[in-house]
């Protein structure tokens, strides 16, 4: 899954740049489609994760659309049918990690959740490291056509894999953390009713401020090795990538461990390194120096995507809205990632990369300074106390 879900979008750009002949401002279009959906369905989705007892057909079922859209890339060169493919793309690839989190927790229950999410970021990140150099030795030697073929073996071989999971093993009503006597309903304010948690709210906040100092770092990176060494510079890209992605399958097993002292502090160092990774990429430029600071990036990554995940299953343990909190999460940390790309472009063209990866920093130290002070420690809390949203409703009138 670790390749599948995000559609190829990382070759999609050079494919129609040089297979294509496309211009700029139609590739940036269609790359920027499917984080556009992916914001505006995310919550819907995990609603509908929460709801359904059909998560495996979920899966099996998204992955057969990405194979069809990767077919849609490869036969047609017209702006229309890719960009509605990568729509589509944006579409279900909303479902992919709520519902291997939320299969997760219905096999193993919350006590096991944190050593099986920690294997399950080791196994993604291990995933996107292979996929990586599968991919850049097909585009290499091959064509670029055979990256999107391989995707699509790809997910043939996921919706098989999935078939390997015993539906009998799967208990609904624990996926999406719900109490024991609580049976699902539909709740068309279910997202208001989290929000109206003060600490659901300030997490929230807090995960979409990490991804505004983060996203735009990687990006920026690969423009200035260019910039200083033209002719290697998706070389070293994709070293760094590949470097980050190693790093994180031994972090996010140790993530997992540690976390069961406490989560808060394990996430701390993730936010405390965003700063200081954007300050070294402010101040260095040579491309082997740049390539070893992302490994920093394995750090954060790592922590990051294991502990975010046990968080916000503390945060919505006995609510029986699991997954409609990841959506909403997700939704935030997408919001926040379009906006550090947007702005963090912007800045750099202005003022220079200096002053770009400045930037990131200052933002990366309020992320920091809100989560410290204001999230809490999500280990044991009583998730179930939130305003309701009768009252919220009240008192807005």
């Amino acid at each position: 899954m670790a390749d599948v879900r995000d559609g190829v979008g990382v070759y999609l750009s050079v494919f129609l740049l040089t297979v294509r002949d496309w211009n700029p401002q139609e590739i940036g279009i269609v790359i920027a489609i499917p984080g556009i959906v992916g914001i505006l369905v995310q919550p819907p989705a995990g609603s509908l994760i929460d709801h359904t007892k059909y998560k495996r057909l979920l899966l099996i079922g998204a992955s057969l659309v990405i194979a069809v859209c990767c077919l849609i890339v490869i036969w047609s060169g017209e702006f229309y049918p890719i960009f509605i493919s990568q729509a589509v793309v944006g579409l279900t690839q909303s479902v992919y990690a709520p519902c291997v989190a939320a299969i997760s927790l219905g096999i193993v229950g919350h006590a096991m959740l944190s050593q099986r999410i920690g294997r399950n970021e080791s196994f993604n990140h291990l995933g996107n490291m292979l996929a990586a150099i599968v991919a850049g030795l097909l585009g290499r030697f091959v064509s670029y056509e055979a990256i999107f073929y391989f995707s699509i073996f790809q997910c043939v071989a996921l919706a098989l894999g999935v078939l390997v999971i015993r539906e009998k093993d799967i208990d609904h009503n624990l996926a999406r953390a719900a109490s024991d006597n609580d049976q699902a309903t539909d709740d068309n304010s279910g997202v208001l009713a989290l929000l109206t948690n003060r600490n659901i709210l300030v997490f929230t906040i807090a995960m979409a401020l990490f991804h505004l100092a983060n996203a735009a770092m990687l990006p920026l990176v690969g423009q200035k090795m260019g910039l200083v060494d033209k002719q290697n510079s998706s070389l070293y890209l994709s070293a760094a990538i590949i470097m980050a992605q190693g790093v994180m399958v031994f972090v996010a097993s140790y993530a997992s461990k540690v976390s069961e002292n406490g989560r808060k502090k394990v996430m701390s160092i993730a936010f405390l390194l965003l700063p200081v990774r954007a300050i070294l990429f402010a101040f260095i430029d040579n491309p082997y120096a740049l390539t070893a600071t992302q490994l920093l990036d394995g750090i954060g990554a790592g922590i990051f995507g294991v502990v975010s995940i046990i968080m916000i299953a503390d945060l919505s343990k006995g609510t029986g809205r699991f997954n409609l909190l990841q959506g909403v999460v997700y939704s935030a940390i997408g919001l926040g990632a379009s906006i550090s790309s947007i702005v963090g472009g912007i800045i750099v063209k202005q003022y220079g990369y200096a002053i770009g990866f400045g930037s990131l920093a200052g933002i990366g130290v309020f992320g920091t300074l809100f989560f410290l002070m204001l999230v809490p420690e999500t280990k044991e809390i009583n998730a179930t106390e939130c305003v309701e949203p009768d009252k919220l409703k009240k008192a807005l009138t």
